[in-house]
């Protein structure tokens, strides 16, 4: 039954398991995309905005405005298991956002997803047999059940479409940003972070992102190893991720001969992770395909350049601002950071360019963006209420 008030009396509710643990990828994303739903930019819109959570979460941390209220849906069960058999039959919100490309089976109102890419179904040889078998076929299903889908660049909705069949018409694309903490910031600050992680103030090769076969891990540290071998450099190697995967990091550095020019970090608070990004000779990221990338983007902002692959989701985060890699391999790897070891006036440049195309983007406007759609999702379903209620 429609309530008065239309779209203005909607409630919204929230899948805030990714809070939980280590802040990385989509938690950061929900934060602070949350932040700055205030009053204001709720009101006309949700008469209501509840999150969701299998564990009370940090309100401070997060700098949750006092307009999200919190439910706390307990035990903390993986999060498939607690979004089906906790969140989905509880919810009776009459939009569902959901942040991390699953939707619950059963949901009573409307919902939203965000999908950030299709890369998994378009490239299935570069994700283990779990992904495929389990999580695929529910992302694509999820992204087909919902109402509406958020992405992030052009290319991920030109790859959802083709992935998952979901029309275009019901696809909104809602760029990212960089947190504003990433920034330039004084040579000294960053040379101290540096010498914490690696021991040395020398230069060094930033990669930052989960150690996934995609991300080619092992084929940056061979490259790595390469250029040592052509050139007589101090640089150094510095890894920050969760290991997903289980790469066997100890092994491959001794394998490469990089022992004392290697470190790997499994996390690093944003706050260090700008000064290192600061620090960096460049920030490398040599992955066989990506839609998009949010370390990408933090990289420009703090003014480090940029190196990647050549490809269109890549190109279109950095605005075109990179040293860009048509063949992710060993030799083009080297040849791509030697490049802009000795390169001043390049790097000069990408600095620049990326620091300008990087300050393009902010969080707020991707959270009243994403607030829109959310609307937008609330409004489809006072129209089909409306309906019913005409030929009832």
């Amino acid at each position: 039954m429609l309530r008065e008030g239309g779209a203005a009396a909607m409630r919204l509710g929230v899948n805030g398991w990714r809070l939980h643990g280590a802040l990385t990828g989509v938690g950061r994303y929900l934060s602070n995309v949350m932040r700055y739903w205030d009053e204001e930019a709720v009101a006309g819109r949700f008469e209501r905005v509840t999150l969701y959570t299998p564990a009370p979460v940090d309100r401070e941390a997060f700098r949750l405005p006092a307009t999200i209220h919190e439910r706390v849906l307990s035990p903390h069960w993986r999060m498939l298991v607690w979004e089906n058999l906790r969140l989905g039959p509880t919810v009776s919100d009459d939009v569902l956002f959901c942040p991390s490309f699953s939707r619950p089976l059963f949901a009573r109102g409307r919902t939203v997803v965000t999908t950030f890419e299709a890369t998994e179904k378009l490239h299935p040889k570069l994700y283990p047999r779990r992904t495929r078998v389990l999580y695929t076929p529910l992302h694509g299903w999820s992204a087909g059940h919902a109402s509406l889908v958020v992405t992030a660049t052009e290319t991920a909705k030109h790859d959802i479409v083709r992935a998952y069949g979901v029309p275009e018409e019901r696809i909104r694309v809602v760029p990212l940003a960089p947190a504003e903490l990433f920034r330039p910031l004084a040579d000294g600050a960053a040379r101290e972070t540096a010498a914490r992680y690696l021991g040395t103030e020398a230069p060094y090769f930033l990669f930052v992102g989960k150690l996934t076969a995609r991300r080619n891990v092992p084929v940056l540290m061979e490259a790595f190893a390469e250029l040592k071998r052509r050139r007589s450099l101090p640089h150094k190697l510095l890894v920050v991720g969760l290991n997903t995967t289980g790469l066997d990091i100890d092994a491959l550095a001794a394998r490469f001969g990089i022992e004392a020019d290697f470190r790997y970090v499994d996390y690093v608070p944003d706050v260090d992770l700008n000064l290192l990004y600061n620090g960096a000779e460049a920030f490398v990221m040599p992955y066989s395909y990506e839609a998009l990338s949010l370390t990408a983007l933090e990289a420009q902002a703090a003014g480090t350049p940029v190196i990647t692959a050549d490809a269109p989701g890549l190109r279109e985060q950095t605005g075109g601002h990179g040293v860009f890699v048509p063949d992710v391999g060993v030799v083009e790897i080297a040849e791509a950071m030697d490049r802009l070891a000795r390169d001043a006036a390049l790097r000069g440049e990408l600095v620049a360019n990326g620091l300008a195309h990087a300050q393009r983007f902010t969080w707020e406007r991707c959270s009243l963006d994403t607030l829109a759609v959310l609307a937008e999702a609330a409004r489809l379903r006072v129209r089909e209420e409306r309906g019913a209620a005409r030929h009832a």
